[in-house]
């Protein structure tokens, strides 16, 4: 009896209500962990991505920044020269028109160098001056005249007196005006005038060009046809020609000429040129800041420097220094190479160029455009370390996003699982209380039959709850009450 007492007990009660739990606690922890898993990797794959391609992004945003301020930087060299050489232009067709046949223009006068630092032979201009920026007397109003073997005692009779003579210096003299109101718009230091017959200089603003003594003058005459200036815009054949800066030992500045050949009746007969000091360029080109250490520095087509923040005015006493002896290590070895130079001026005119070079143990970008007048090349060197400082910055913010975005994430998960935890529950409890209810009312029904009892009358009947229920639990529960009634046909 004993024994099918023991045999009527659930071995572990309750379990069908675990499994449910379990179960549906599984499946959600697995589909929203799988969730969080995916959401997690995309999260790092985009941020990754983002941080990689913003980095690049900054990274390419300023070298485009470096390659726009040298472009701007080339266009006010280019807008200055370009000035200069409309204005040469200008004063080269009055020349030609100074010496038309036809010319009506009347001469003015004319004077002889020497004159406006020694003015006991002849008068010199009115307005003759002492410059401090020229360092000896000059005149506005005037240009001066000089040709070689010439001197205070013979300057007339073996020149200016020859009739051809008078009439080239009466004729030429009208070009003070044109040359007055170019140097009041454009910053020329000189404008001059060399005639290929006889050497003839015309100089603006009128001054000294030979020494005073007239010994020295006649040991040691001038010819500007000799002068490198001359020959290289004599072979432009007419064209507008930059020549390559040089410094002049008279003003100790670095000059640039520009210049054309003169024509009259077909015929070459005159070299016009202007020279714009270094000065304000080598200004504008220093003035330039890029971040912190960043600099410019401006290049002749053959690569040499014709302003450097690193180059004083003494370097160019033997011509423009090479860029491999300006860019260089502590140790003076050279910080760039003969390709890499080769490189920069090879650059073609209305585009930019970039290369990596290190120097002092930094690496650097320089980024190149051709100004696009003298073939001058305008360059940026900048410390790489200063153009990607910001990007550590960048990254460690996008790495920040992603951390936030990780922890939400994560905290959405954990939610979710406590929420499918409740509801797990909740559902559970639906499904497993009614069927409990139904297994305990048939355990005491089985156990009152074995042990031959009389059945409690609430044994006998399933709660109402149960089988009003339009579902599978209510059919049960009417099913298991239809077993009830028959056992209570049998006691009756």
């Amino acid at each position: 009896m004993k024994m099918a007492q023991k045999s009527t007990k659930t071995k572990t009660k309750g379990k069908f209500r675990t499994n449910v739990i379990a179960t549906f606690l599984v499946i959600s922890f697995v589909s929203l962990a799988a969730t969080g898993f995916i959401s997690l990797t995309f999260v790092d794959l985009i941020g990754n991505s983002t941080r990689d391609q913003s980095s690049a992004a900054l990274e390419t945003q300023i070298q485009t920044n470096m390659d726009e301020t040298a472009q701007k930087t080339a266009l006010v060299i280019n807008q200055k020269l370009s000035s200069a050489e409309g204005m040469i232009a200008a004063a080269a067709v009055e020349l030609e028109a100074l010496f038309e046949t036809g010319s009506t223009y009347e001469y003015r006068d004319v004077y002889y160098d020497l004159l406006f630092e020694d003015d006991s032979v002849s008068p010199a201009p009115a307005d003759n001056h002492y410059d401090a920026n020229y360092g000896l007397n000059v005149s506005w109003d005037f240009s001066s005249w000089y040709v070689a073997n010439t001197d205070s005692t013979n300057y007339n009779s073996t020149y200016a007196d020859i009739p051809a003579n008078a009439d080239k210096l009466g004729r030429v003299s009208n070009i003070d005006y044109i040359f007055k109101a170019i140097r009041n718009q454009v910053e020329f230091r000189w404008l001059y005038i060399a005639f290929a017959d006889d050497g003839l200089f015309i100089n603006y603003p009128g001054s000294i060009l030979g020494p005073e003594s007239d010994l020295e003058r006649l040991a040691d005459p001038y010819n500007p046809r000799g002068e490198y200036w001359y020959q290289t815009i004599w072979d432009g054949n007419g064209d507008m020609v930059f020549v390559e800066p040089y410094y002049d030992e008279f003003d100790e500045v670095l000059l640039i000429s520009i210049g054309k050949v003169v024509y009259r009746d077909s015929i070459p007969f005159a070299v016009i040129s202007g020279d714009i000091t270094i000065e304000d360029i080598n200004d504008k080109i220093i003035n330039v800041e890029i971040l912190d250490s960043g600099y410019a520095f401006l290049l002749a087509s053959d690569g040499g420097v014709v302003a450097h923040p690193e180059v004083g005015t003494e370097d160019y006493l033997l011509g423009l220094p090479p860029l491999l002896e300006v860019e260089i290590n502590p140790d003076f070895s050279a910080a760039l190479t003969q390709a890499n130079v080769d490189q920069i001026t090879s650059v073609a005119a209305g585009t930019s160029g970039t290369l990596r070079y290190t120097r002092a143990g930094t690496e650097h970008i320089l980024v190149f455009t051709q100004v696009g007048k003298g073939d001058y090349i305008c360059v940026i060197s900048v410390p790489l370390d200063e153009v990607l400082e910001s990007i550590p910055l960048l990254e460690a913010r996008i790495a920040t996003q992603n951390a936030a975005a990780a922890s939400y994430i994560i905290l959405v998960t954990a939610a979710g699982i406590l929420i499918a935890g409740i509801v797990a529950v909740a559902i559970s409890n639906t499904v497993t209380r009614p069927l409990q209810y139904l297994m305990d009312l048939a355990e005491r029904n089985v156990a009152a039959r074995i042990r031959d009892q009389p059945l409690d009358t609430t044994d006998l009947q399933v709660d109402q709850t149960y089988i009003a229920q339009d579902d599978e639990i209510g059919e049960l529960a009417r099913a298991f009450q239809g077993m009830l009634d028959s056992i209570r046909e049998d006691e009756n």
